[in-house]
């Protein structure tokens, strides 16, 4: 009897040990603090170069790769670059803030992640951009007012050049919608319809290889709108403000050294400057409202 009941006991205790044991392991397992480290999670970096560059996905890739080591070894973490070419798809991705950064030639799209996504301006290129109105060497056409009754030519309609555009006829007194206005995707194709005689004005950006050799050539430009940001970097609420701020100091440092203009040489941008919430919601303001087709 007394053999059975220490049986007994041996096993009881032996149930006890094996279920406390069962429950310090599965309270380990599910304790973050407790696990081994998990890998640092990727940051994806959206790059849109717009119509100015005409590059494919592979050559933004390889331009920009070496830029965004930079922006993981600042940051902490690895990153991948991500190009995109489709405004709508973009700002819905942002809209769900996909991306932890974006660089961005089209400025009005950081500018509404700013305005409605809670996006964070992190710098824009030191160079402003700026919408040009050009023609032909022998063209009548001297000024914006000569444009109203002559076929223009834009880049992509709701773009953000078109939109600069837009707001620079509006403020002369002309409405887009009433002229007789055609678009194309990239400026070079925009410059060579102008040169070949199809169109009486063209409208193009002026950090785009065809607006800085526009009047080498012989053109002439008979508008130019103001400084507009021009490539800006922002990045998503899941950057503190600490990580904002490493980054951009950085960033502006980059032109300060030989390995750092190599970097900027090859994302073809001169340097970085600070920039603000205001400056682009100003830009937007200006922009005006227009019925965008998302």
């Amino acid at each position: 009897m007394r053999t059975l009941l220490s049986g007994s006991l041996r096993f009881a205790r032996l149930a006890i040990f094996t279920l406390a044991l069962a429950e310090s392991t599965n309270a380990f397992c599910q304790n973050p603090a407790a696990r081994a480290p998990s890998p640092q999670a990727r940051l994806l970096l959206a790059i849109d170069e717009g119509g100015a560059a005409s590059a494919d996905s592979s050559e933004t890739f390889r331009r920009h790769e070496e830029f965004s080591r930079i922006v993981g070894k600042v940051l902490g973490s690895p990153v991948t670059i991500v190009a995109v070419h489709d405004r709508s798809l973009l700002l819905d991705a942002l809209k769900k803030q996909s991306y932890a950064l974006l660089l961005a030639r089209p400025n009005d799209v950081p500018a509404e992640a700013i305005r409605d996504y809670g996006y964070q301006p992190v710098v824009t290129e030191k160079e402003p951009a700026r919408a040009l109105f050009i023609v032909k060497k022998d063209s009548p056409l001297k000024s914006i007012a000569d444009v109203k009754g002559n076929s223009i030519l834009t880049p992509d309609r709701y773009s953000s050049i078109w939109r600069v555009a837009n707001a620079m006829l509006r403020d002369n007194k002309i409405s887009m919608a009433n002229e007789k206005v055609r678009t194309m995707h990239d400026d070079a194709a925009i410059g060579w319809s102008l040169e070949s005689g199809f169109f009486d004005v063209g409208v193009i950006n002026s950090i785009s290889a065809v607006g800085r050799t526009w009047e080498k050539n012989g053109g002439r430009v008979i508008a130019r709108s103001p400084d507009l940001p021009n490539m800006p970097l922002i990045a998503s609420p899941e950057l503190t403000a600490a990580q904002v701020a490493k980054l951009r100091a950085a960033l502006l440092a980059l032109n300060s050294n030989e390995s750092g203009q190599a970097v900027l040489k090859r994302i073809g941008l001169t340097g970085f400057r600070e920039t603000s919430s205001q400056e682009f919601l100003d830009f937007l303001k200006w922009l005006g409202d227009v019925e965008v087709k998302r």
